[in-house]
């Protein structure tokens, strides 16, 4: 439970076809009319109140509905937000993934590091929900550091492009500790449908960070992460991990015939997500999916988005999942042209 001191950011869900969203969501809209007539009963009398609650639903024959944010501070207050983006489904976890997401991301009693490189090896701070449903903090002990928000996208992802036979592997180029993959891959246990699954990354220390404790932090053996999918009893022959800087390991897959459903990027610099992109976007089928993780707090990751969409002529635009990371859907197939490959800007260089 959230307590009224924190303020957490959830993204609900909608659908491209607003007639079949009304009627999936038909408990959700009466208890949303309900709260909504409840406000307007009380402003009648409280005039002076500040604390109202507004929930606009724009909707069109030709564009989803909207999405919302709502921000729980003791009470709930929806508030429109992107009317013009698309909502990501949200597909309802069963208890066993629910469980193994609140693991994945770090329980409240192993702590915190806030994000702070020069806190890894001493005490956590105390765990504080707010930080971890955006992914804003550091688990000393957990598997994963994307938080709940990004943990729930990418399985929301997932479970999309199972639910409308999207075709392809679930990729994550930069998977520290295995968290996120491990969540694919229990999604896939659970709904019988175990899509190859391909881990890209070091797994081992990167020297693109200065920090030392953050170059060791960040550096989990290839067996570790093997281990942990054993423990959890999600390994297979489906699971895949490829070991090295993307620069090393990408050009090889180059000319794979892999088709991707959804491309998960963590990369942090302009060159790793330009030796991503350039490499596995033409993979990714129209209606598959593409997270990144840092972009919206990275500044060389929202620089090398910009230059790619705006070089390669995408019509897509990014959906905000968190303060970090974003979203979006393939629209169109658009064949990537190598001109446009930047000499090393940063990680490579």
């Amino acid at each position: 439970m959230v307590s009224a001191s924190e303020t957490v950011k959830v993204r609900l869900s909608c659908f491209h076809d607003p007639v079949s969203w009304v009627a999936k969501n038909a408990g959700v809209l009466r208890c949303c009319a309900m709260a909504l007539l409840g406000t307007l009963l009380i402003s009648t009398f409280r005039a002076s109140s500040t604390r109202g609650t507004l929930l606009q639903l724009r909707s069109s024959p030709e564009r989803a509905l909207p999405c919302l944010d709502v921000y729980y501070k003791g009470v709930i207050t929806p508030v429109s937000v992107e009317s013009d983006r698309e909502c990501l489904p949200n597909h309802p976890a069963s208890d066993y993934i629910q469980t193994l997401i609140s693991i994945m991301v770090g329980t409240p009693l192993g702590g915190s590091y806030h994000n702070a490189a020069d806190r890894i090896g001493q005490p956590p701070f105390p765990y504080k929900e707010s930080l971890r449903a955006t992914g804003n903090d550091w688990p000393p002990f957990g598997y994963t550091m994307i938080g709940k928000a990004r943990a729930e996208n990418f399985r929301n992802a997932i479970e999309e492009v199972n639910q409308h036979n999207i075709p392809g592997a679930v990729v994550e180029l930069g998977v520290w500790r295995g968290g996120a993959m491990m969540i694919a891959a229990a999604v896939g246990k659970e709904c019988g449908n175990l899509r190859e699954l391909y881990l890209f990354d070091t797994f081992a220390p990167i020297g693109s960070y200065r920090s030392e404790k953050l170059q060791q932090y960040l550096a989990v053996p290839e067996e570790d992460v093997r281990g942990s999918f054993r423990y959890f009893d999600l390994d297979g022959p489906h699971v895949h991990t490829e070991k090295g800087l993307f620069k090393d390991t990408l050009p090889a897959w180059k000319d794979k015939k892999l088709q991707i459903a959804v491309l998960r990027v963590d990369g942090n610099f302009y060159d790793s997500y330009q030796d991503a992109m350039y490499t596995m976007y033409d993979k990714v089928p129209v209606g598959g999916y593409v997270i990144f993780d840092d972009v919206m707090s990275h500044r060389n990751v929202m620089r090398f988005w910009n230059d790619f969409k705006k070089e390669q002529g995408l019509p897509e635009d990014l959906n905000r999942i968190d303060d970090h990371s974003a979203w979006f859907r393939k629209e169109k197939n658009v064949k990537i042209d190598w001109t446009f490959f930047r000499p090393p800007q940063d990680a490579n260089a």
